[in-house]
């Protein structure tokens, strides 16, 4: 196995077991979700162990696939680094922010892999446009204004994505509404 996918399913059973250790029992009668029939082939009865418990690796591999998602996991940490960057920006820090885009990035590369028919609009809106370095070029100018109208467009290639992917209806969620604008700057804060 791949030390990545090792990594995260220590991290996922570590989870499960914190999660045993202060969480009371129903006493409810464990039993696999219906919607996935591929669980009830599993030989060992259901448990909290649910990646060990696994008739072979390939249903473990299956079983994360299923828990890690598509693009809805990523996206949940990009609209998060989303808006962290634009508090940096608001608050100046510029370290903070280039530390986040770059993480973006990241993310937005994690979500081409798992959805690849994504990829076209994640690369040649954002990553190959000229978007992606020209954001990452005003946070490391320190420019409040530059950093300010570099965010906006990033804003408007957001949403323009989110169209182009047929998930328009995402830009009425309220990050989008929080980031419209900055709050206007003193000349002294400049």
């Amino acid at each position: 196995m791949k030390p990545g996918i090792i990594g995260a399913a220590i991290f996922c059973v570590a989870s499960v077991a914190f999660a045993a250790g202060v969480v009371k029992p129903t006493g409810n009668k464990a039993q696999f979700p219906k919607a996935d029939k591929e669980l009830a082939k599993q030989t060992k009865p259901p448990s909290n162990n649910w990646l060990l418990d696994a008739n072979d690796d390939t249903e473990r591999f299956r079983r994360l696939q299923v828990a890690m998602g598509g693009t809805d996991i990523p996206m949940w940490e990009l609209t998060h680094r989303y808006e962290e960057l634009y508090t940096a920006i608001q608050k100046n820090n510029w370290e903070m922010g280039v530390y986040h885009w770059d993480k973006l990035r990241d993310r937005m590369n994690t979500a081409a892999m798992k959805r690849p028919a994504r990829t076209q609009n994640i690369e040649g809106m954002f990553l190959e446009s000229g978007i992606w370095q020209s954001m990452r070029d005003a946070l490391v100018s320190k420019s409040p204004e530059r950093m300010r109208d570099e965010f906006q467009t990033v804003r408007e290639v957001c949403m323009a994505c989110h169209v182009a992917e047929n998930v328009g209806f995402l830009n009425d969620s309220s990050t989008f509404e929080r980031t419209k604008s900055f709050a206007k700057q003193d000349k002294d804060d400049d």
